[in-house]
């Protein structure tokens, strides 16, 4: 668990939440930057424009924290956005560049603590690759949760499945949708013996 201790001088942390659909992984980001706020320490929680379902960072619980949407490419004004801040909050990190990497690890050299959230596979079961690229940072803490499937409603759910008017998409589908739910796109947590690659 993140706490406060982390934010000793020049002991930067990172905390990556990751899993797949529904497994809790805004939702324990969200409890972490709320015990910093309470705290009162300087923080930021970007989320990446392309995002477009919420203003804010919120959980399936419906946990909310303040975010702002930013350019996934504008590294200038995530530089600015973050420059004062100790705790830096990151939900949906799948959609940035893999360049945000090397700005993690600047922050983490300013002894900053950054907690980050996102899918570690996609609805194929192939990692995104900025996640896979923070997972191979030595400093990442990787906290990979579980979900319940939506077939077996088993606690085993390791897997995200894309669903175009409730079946699933071709392989072929594009790794990342924009305003995916306009088409009839959903998303569900499976297990490996439920998940579907057409």
């Amino acid at each position: 668990m993140v706490t406060a201790q982390t934010l000793a001088p020049h002991q930067g942390s990172l905390t990556f939440f990751t899993g797949p659909m529904a497994c809790g992984k805004t939702l324990e980001l969200v409890r972490h930057l709320q015990i910093f706020r309470e705290q009162q320490i300087p923080l930021i929680c970007l989320r990446p424009s392309i995002d477009t379902r919420t203003p804010t960072v919120q959980s399936r619980g419906g946990l909310l924290h303040d975010a702002i949407a930013i350019n996934i490419n504008d590294f200038s004004a995530i530089r600015d956005a973050i420059d004062a801040k100790l705790v830096i909050g990151i939900d949906e990190v799948q959609f940035f560049p893999t360049e945000i990497v090397s700005l993690l690890e600047t922050e983490l050299r300013r002894g900053k603590t950054i907690l980050i959230s996102g899918l570690d596979n996609d609805f194929r079961g192939q990692m995104f690759p900025t996640s896979q690229a923070i997972m191979a940072l030595p400093e990442t803490i990787i906290q990979r949760s579980r979900a319940v499937c939506s077939v077996c409603r088993q606690y085993n759910a390791t897997r995200t499945q894309r669903l175009r008017h409730g079946k699933p998409v071709p392989i072929h589908d594009p790794q990342v949708l924009i305003d995916d739910l306009a088409d009839g796109v959903t998303y569900e947590a499976r297990c490996l013996t439920h998940h579907e690659i057409t």
